[in-house]
């Protein structure tokens, strides 16, 4: 199995103040060019704005790695999501109406076999980072570093593997 370096991990590590490990082994991912897999990281998005919505959405849609397979305005819609379609990767904002981040994450941590889950949100204290970790969060990224920080956050949660 390939994974990132331990130079990439502890750069992550060290700039999101977070932990990530690899969640698990996905069956037929397989390394062909670069960090692509012939399986690709299903993906649920979760925000109630409709700019980062498309944002995110665009940004995963342009990852051959993943597959962008549904999107949720709030948290319980996002929960529905979850158990419909089944995502290896969820991303979530912290501020939802109805079911926040938090709750949502603490649900769909509490699921068997659970998706991964990334916050993403504009709140990047260690406060937040804190309750993010206890609601069993894997990753952690600020909106101001996503286009720089998700796609490691990601890589690191579903390293490539080879065979």
């Amino acid at each position: 199995m390939i994974t990132p370096g331990n130079n990439e991990k502890a750069n992550y590590q060290a700039a999101t103040g977070t932990a990530v490990l690899p969640v698990r082994a996905r069956a037929g991912c397989r390394r062909v060019e670069g960090p692509t897999c012939s399986t690709p990281i299903r993906t649920v998005v979760v925000d109630d704005s409709p700019a980062v919505l498309k944002t995110l959405s665009s940004l995963l849609e342009r990852r051959e790695d993943v597959q962008l397979v549904g999107t949720a305005t709030d948290g319980y819609h996002g929960l529905r999501r979850v158990r419909e379609l089944e995502p290896d990767l969820v991303l979530t904002a912290l501020r939802l109406e109805g079911m926040n981040g938090l709750e949502l994450s603490r649900h769909i941590k509490a699921r068997p076999q659970a998706p991964a889950v990334i916050m993403v949100t504009a709140k990047d204290t260690p406060e937040c980072r804190a309750a993010a970790r206890a609601a069993g969060v894997d990753g952690f990224v600020g909106k101001r570093h996503l286009l720089t920080r998700l796609p490691t956050a990601i890589r690191t949660l579903f390293p490539p593997s080879s065979e």
